[in-house]
């Protein structure tokens, strides 16, 4: 028994020694290619392409709606790479081709799922035709002799064409904004000037259109580029890329405060209009230095659109919550100012310059420090004229504005307000008038309390602010009193 056991003990010590004294597996040189499919038909093509500029294996997927097509290296014993290298503005499309089985092929897509290919019954090609970019441009082709659909919206910028004899084929090519069309070559050698050729193909071949930047081109949204205003909102359209603009939109709900909206896209030329998507909006919060405190992302998957016009734009917004539209006005940059950047709807004035704008501006409350006074002109609005300063380790900010308008909001103040009351108001307009009152609880960070009243005698819109750590126990009515003006 004991002889048995030792004898076991010995083979399996033998089994160990030469499980660990094997070699990895040697590199092999890729040798499947071939058509292959699975059960969902998708498709697989691979084929040494001898008869280019660096010849390799070319890799063709078809994956339902998703397809690409590139010469892929190996690396180990799989193929790996970019099925979109030959197009840099293309989303990624990484594989790795391994072998399975006695002649399957295991296709992962990275970040995605992995498929399983068999070999397919196909008429087998003797005719293996390439066609590739280089620069930034589209491709596409058809049978015959008739022009190929150029589909702008879903373009190619690489193609295999596999044939069993020979056959015409007629290939196009067309530059993306900002390129020229350059010329084909065939095998590495120029081949044709024209965008547009017709060929016999009767051989392997490789075609690729060349593009190349052009030196006069100017992106079409130089002639909308600069400052732009619509009442408290400002707007800066800046040149993106070749074709596209960078808009940024802010709009002030309070000294403290503001949402901001990052959009890009393309201009149509002939509409002069820009549909875009992936919009970024922010609220940004300041401290009472004016340094960003903090920075939230709202949504980043905006839509809508920008129209172009005489003199400025209209945004459409599908996110808003208001549902209307905002027209923008074209400012002129100051003679003195030697660039364009985001516009200041607020101009400093002096106290007595306030009196040119209202013959009884607010009354500056007794001990308050950092006096400031600033107005704020649009074409389409009447002056609005703002007031702020501290007192007491307060931050007040007051609003005056002609408006006829007994709901009109001035104030800036974009909060969920979660308490609202009516309080009269004793030294307005002989005690007639009537303030709504409002409170803001910001937690930790900070509270926000608003007046806001009417006079229908004068058509004027009033609103006071304050934005604090903590207001509890503050009556920010009894500091809109103070600041009625002397008759």
């Amino acid at each position: 028994m004991k002889k048995t056991i030792s004898l076991l003990m010995i083979l399996v010590l033998l089994l160990g020694l030469c499980a660990c004294g094997q070699k990895p597996e040697e590199e092999k040189e890729w040798s499947r290619s071939g058509y292959f499919s699975d059960e969902n038909d998708n498709f697989l093509s691979v084929t040494w392409m001898e008869d280019v500029v660096e010849p390799g294996w070319y890799v063709g997927v078809m994956l339902g709606d998703r397809t690409g097509g590139w010469t892929l290296p190996q690396e180990g014993n799989s193929l790996h790479g970019n099925l979109n290298g030959g197009d840099e503005s293309a989303e990624p499309f990484v594989v790795t081709l391994s072998e399975e089985g006695e002649d399957g092929l295991l296709l992962q897509v990275e970040g995605g799922e992995s498929y399983h290919f068999k070999p397919c019954d196909m008429p087998e090609a003797t005719i293996l035709v390439t066609i590739n970019t280089e620069g930034m441009g589209n491709i596409a082709y058809a049978e015959g002799e008739g022009a190929p659909e150029a589909d702008p919206e879903m373009p190619f910028q690489s193609a295999q064409i596999n044939l069993e004899k020979p056959e015409t084929y007629t290939i196009l090519a067309w530059p993306q904004s900002g390129y020229l069309f350059v010329k084909w070559q065939k095998d590495g050698a120029d081949f044709s000037t024209e965008a547009q050729i017709t060929v016999e193909l009767t051989e392997s071949a490789n075609f690729v259109a060349v593009f190349e930047e052009d030196s006069d081109w100017q992106n079409p949204v130089m002639n909308f580029v600069g400052n732009y205003q619509s009442g408290r909102a400002r707007a800066l359209v800046e040149c993106q890329g070749k074709d596209e603009a960078l808009i940024t939109i802010e709009w002030g709900s309070s000294a403290w405060d503001l949402a901001r909206w990052l959009i890009a896209g393309p201009l149509d030329t002939e509409t002069l209009t820009i549909p875009y998507e992936g919009c970024s909006k922010y609220n940004v919060t300041y401290d009472d230095n004016g340094e960003v405190k903090n920075e939230e992302q709202v949504y980043g998957d905006g839509t809508g659109t920008i129209i172009f016009h005489d003199g400025g734009f209209t945004w459409h917004e599908d996110q808003s919550e208001t549902g209307e539209d905002l027209d923008f006005v074209w400012v002129p940059v100051e003679p003195e100012s030697e660039s364009i950047g985001m516009a200041n709807p607020w101009r400093v004035i002096s106290e007595e310059e306030a009196l040119n704008f209202f013959t009884r501006p607010f009354a500056v409350p007794e001990g308050a420090e950092n006096v400031e006074w600033s107005v704020m002109e649009s074409p389409d609005l009447n002056p609005l004229l703002q007031l702020s300063f501290d007192l007491d380790g307060q931050h007040y900010t007051a609003r005056m504005q002609a408006t006829d308008d007994a709901e009109a909001d001035i104030s800036g103040m974009n909060y969920a307000w979660a308490d609202e009351m009516e309080r009269s108001l004793h030294n307005w307009a002989e005690g007639k008038l009537t303030a709504k009152c409002f409170r803001f609880n910001g937690g930790n960070e900070y509270d926000a309390e608003l007046c806001t009243w009417f006079d229908p005698d004068t058509g004027i819109s009033y609103a006071v602010g304050v934005r604090s750590e903590d207001l509890d126990g503050f009556d920010l009515l009894a500091m809109a009193e103070q600041m009625c003006p002397a008759e």
